[in-house]
């Protein structure tokens, strides 16, 4: 099935936020109405599906699954920008019950549709049911905190075919060590947890992961829940084809100490080396594509994930991604459909309730 490119964005498109995880906490309050008043200025027909909440429904939902569903389905029927609100928890409980209706009628309007965190559970599906391509970038609450926004928004507007990052602390790990060569593949990942998930709720199987270079982040994770994550992936035999792994922010402190930690409760030495626990979890598969002459690469990275950053890496899921040697990352365009001719209209913030 060929790759689907959403229509680009201009002032007049229709821009519908929803609620597709948690509230928005008390801290990001004032960020998000920062926010909203911008995205207002710079898309007038901009409109909030907001949702109604019940006593019974958990404190780290915005509203139960089914109201959540009822307003995600309410945004589909016209938008060409869907923009989750705030990340955390819950996505998958709406995306797991789009309809083969919802699905078609996504196929047809080719929304631009991003999201962070929670949010790559939707983006990440999509691309894998419909071959639409949606981008891994900051969700409303946080959609003007890093410096190049106005890059995403270039890129969504249809007037950037190219963009790169490089950073002076990517570094190629692993056996590997860095290729002698570019390596070309297809964009897909986002956050570590929510990717595993997607791929099992989503019951998500793929032909193959040959053509496929998987970018991964993580905010809270400890090295149990990793080694569980990454078993998982294995299992499928992602590692084993995946052109190469591309490893952002990850709470590294906190791996290394745990780390340490069950050395000392298992009788090794506390200061054992700690280099790498994906080189670890992997080895065998590492070793096994080393012997077979298809190493596979690792590069890290640390403008991609949860933070606020003035470069922070846009991933177009489904678009062309070139790595070089010298650890630059690319991706290569088209990431937007630019034949549509926009209408002029204007229109204030409209909440829908």
């Amino acid at each position: 099935m060929p790759t689907l490119y959403p229509k680009k964005i201009t002032k007049f498109s229709q821009i519908n936020l929803v609620h597709t995880s948690s509230p928005i906490e008390r801290k990001d309050q004032t960020d998000f109405k920062k926010a909203i008043e911008k995205i207002q200025k710079d898309f007038p027909l901009t409109k909030f599906f907001d949702v109604e909440r019940n006593s019974l429904d958990p404190r780290y939902l915005s509203a139960s699954g089914l109201e959540r569903l009822r307003k995600l389905r309410k945004a589909l029927k016209k938008v060409n920008w869907l923009l989750p609100v705030y990340g955390g928890t819950g996505c998958a409980d709406i995306t797991r019950k789009l309809s083969p209706e919802d699905l078609a009628r996504i196929k047809k309007q080719r929304p631009l549709v991003s999201g962070f965190s929670d949010g790559t559970f939707l983006t990440n599906y999509l691309y894998f049911k419909t071959k639409l391509l949606t981008f891994c970038y900051a969700n409303a609450c946080g959609l003007y905190s890093h410096d190049n926004y106005k890059l995403f928004f270039d890129i969504i507007g249809g007037t950037e075919k190219k963009y790169s990052f490089k950073e002076p602390n990517y570094k190629w790990l692993g056996l590997a060590g860095a290729p002698t060569k570019p390596i070309e593949g297809i964009c897909i990942g986002g956050n570590f947890s929510t990717f595993r998930d997607m791929l099992d709720i989503g019951e998500i199987n793929p032909r193959s992961w040959e053509d496929y270079i998987l970018f991964i982040e993580e905010l809270e994770m400890d090295l149990e829940d990793l080694h569980r994550i990454v078993i998982s992936l294995d299992q499928r035999g992602v590692f084993r084809h995946i052109k190469a792994l591309v490893i952002g922010k990850i709470n590294e402190v906190k791996l290394t100490g745990d780390y340490r930690r069950f050395n000392s409760i298992f009788n090794r030495e506390p200061e054992a080396k700690f280099d790498n626990v994906f080189e670890y979890l992997i080895s065998d598969v590492l070793k096994k594509r080393m012997e077979d002459n298809d190493p596979l690469y690792i590069l890290k990275i640390e403008n991609f994930g949860h933070g606020v950053y003035k470069n922070m890496m846009i991933l177009p899921i489904g678009g062309k991604t070139v790595i070089h040697p010298d650890t630059k990352v690319e991706f290569i365009g088209p990431f937007m459909e630019t034949d549509d001719k926009p209408v002029e209209k204007t229109m204030g913030l409209s909440i829908e309730k």
